[in-house]
């Protein structure tokens, strides 16, 4: 019996939690835990995708909240500097857009299983955006892969 080729379309989830740019660090945490999610796609008014958040990038901000307002800022004394760890930042201040990557690795919904599952491998991401014509319609995660692989057994 022959194995028919899987789509991406199959097996991805169409109900995608998803973030906005504007949205307060504290913000996309909590929708985060609510929904029990570790990462989610960021999207413009149009639905278009510009960046990924994951929990990796809340916890960094969270655990250097101090820096995360004053990077690029110049210093022209070792005493300015020195006082950066002490500076306080207003709660809800560090935005969505200030601390996801930009990098996108997104695949089309008639990519095929094997080809995302490659892609996930090669770049060590554990979720895959699905676009029709660059606005989000779905996402595949490295769990939706593995229940592929339980078929097969």
């Amino acid at each position: 019996m022959a194995i028919r080729p899987r789509r991406v379309f199959e097996l991805m989830n169409p109900d995608v939690v998803s973030l906005r740019p504007e949205q307060s660090v504290a913000d996309a945490q909590r929708i985060l835990a609510e929904k029990s999610v570790s990462g989610a796609p960021v999207v413009d008014d149009s639905g278009r995708v510009v960046g990924v958040v994951s929990q990796n990038d809340l916890v960094r901000t969270a655990a250097h909240p101090d820096t995360a307002e004053h990077a690029g800022q110049f210093f022209s004394s070792i005493e300015e500097f020195a006082d950066l760890g002490a500076t306080p930042v207003a709660a809800g201040s560090v935005r969505v857009g200030d601390v996801m990557s930009k990098r996108v690795y997104a695949v089309g919904r008639d990519t095929g299983v094997a080809v995302a599952a490659n892609i996930m491998r090669e770049r060590r991401i554990h979720r895959l955006i699905v676009t029709d014509k660059g606005v989000l319609v779905g996402i595949v995660t490295s769990l939706d892969l593995l229940r592929v692989v339980e078929e097969l057994c």
